[in-house]
């Protein structure tokens, strides 16, 4: 864990007020069991709202600093964002997750560890920026988010090395597909991946649907990923045993 007196001296020296003439995001709705909990401080700053339901001695600026610093990294790797991210700080969370609520995402931290960047906070706000182009398959979502928090940790935080990676270069590792194209491609091609998305936008809403085979929404992730690629990744994913239509519950997905 990164030291909490360090995390938080640079969380107060970040921190963004929002701009007077930017509204502050709507209360989500009390919809669920963590929704319901009570709000011991809330902090907004400039496209972060933080609901602190855990603690209240914890210091909810700096984690809305830190989020705020997650969210600007998000949006250049991505190349959009949502107006909002809502985040709510929990003591009854499993893990770390989000949701695709309206008007705004949402995800959820758990409290012990919450000063450490590394624990969801570029996974989970990832889910969030990705919304928008429609529900990606549970492998790819999944996969997508581990490399932004790959990268995160390398580019935003510096806490790791390129060979941090190494670690993770095994078949059995749930985003082994999408590390190796990183590997082989370089730090950019996320950026580019991601940029290609929100170009297909309109057409990611629409096969990205509940209605649509998996193996569609597979072969549109491949065209995808080679236009990013610059050429046909496809018979890489035939060397590692990908099958577009089963892959959503293989490698412990």
């Amino acid at each position: 864990m990164t030291s909490t007196l360090a995390a938080s001296a640079l969380a107060a020296i970040l921190f963004i007020a929002p701009p007077q003439d930017a509204p502050a995001p709507k209360d989500p709705a009390p919809t669920t069991p963590w929704h319901a909990e009570p709000v011991l401080e809330k902090k907004v700053v400039k496209n972060v709202a933080v609901y602190n339901h855990a603690d209240a001695t914890l210091e909810t600026a700096t984690v809305a600093a830190l989020a705020q610093q997650q969210y600007e990294f998000l949006e250049k790797y991505t190349g959009g964002a949502p107006r909002w991210v809502l985040v709510h700080v929990g003591n009854k969370y499993e893990c770390g997750f989000s949701m695709q609520t309206k008007p705004d995402p949402e995800m959820f931290l758990q409290a012990p560890g919450i000063f450490d960047t590394s624990a969801n906070y570029a996974h989970e706000m990832m889910h969030c920026f990705m919304f928008e182009v429609g529900a990606l398959p549970h492998w790819f979502n999944e996969s997508l988010s581990d490399m932004a928090w790959f990268d995160s940790e390398l580019e935003l935080w510096k806490r790791r090395k390129e060979a941090w990676l190494d670690g993770f270069d095994r078949a059995d590792y749930r985003s082994y597909e999408l590390l190796q194209l990183r590997r082989k491609y370089g730090r950019e091609y996320f950026r580019k991946v991601c940029a290609e998305l929100r170009k297909r936008k309109d057409e990611c809403r629409k096969v990205f649907t509940s209605s649509t085979k998996l193996d569609e929404k597979n072969e549109l992730i491949l065209t995808v990923l080679s236009t990013a690629a610059g050429e046909d990744v496809r018979p890489l994913f035939k060397e590692w045993g990908f099958n577009p239509r089963t892959r959503e519950r293989q490698r412990g997905y």
